[in-house]
């Protein structure tokens, strides 16, 4: 199944479940002749690793999870100015470093924020869930 291709506004204001939803559903990177194309092998040469990440960036062009996969990339601080050791979303680290040094102050950290409150809503609600299902079980038994 392939997601819709989301815009960037759409993953700026999408909750990190969807944006991992669509990365996980429809990245091209997503299959396994692809993962060490993203990463810089430390003992390989800069002509190596500039071909490889011509080549990561080439297979991202088209990506329908693209802008998911950047703005997951900039919530998680992945990427910084003083190394160029990966790409993300189409981007290297470096690029992705100054996006987040030139995005609104707050954004970035306003969306990481809303998903840990996501993530702690889920998991209080499936606690009260499984709390709710071992009170039945327990009545349940008791009758019988």
């Amino acid at each position: 199944m392939t997601l819709n291709r989301l815009s960037p506004t759409a993953a700026r204001l999408a909750r990190r479940p969807v944006l991992q939803a669509a990365v996980d559903t429809s990245a091209r990177c997503g299959q396994d002749r692809y993962r060490d194309l993203f990463d810089r092998n430390s003992s390989a040469p800069p002509a190596t690793w500039a071909v490889q990440q011509a080549a990561a960036r080439q297979l991202c062009a088209g990506c329908p999870a693209r802008a998911a996969c950047e703005e997951l990339a900039l919530r998680d601080g992945i990427g910084d100015r003083s190394s160029n050791n990966l790409v993300r979303g189409g981007r290297s680290g470096q690029e992705l470093a100054i996006t987040r040094e030139i995005r609104p102050p707050g954004r970035l950290a306003a969306a990481a924020a809303a998903d840990w409150q996501h993530l702690l809503a889920l998991t209080a609600a499936a606690r009260t869930k499984q709390t709710r299902d071992r009170t039945a079980d327990t009545t349940w038994s008791a009758a019988a």
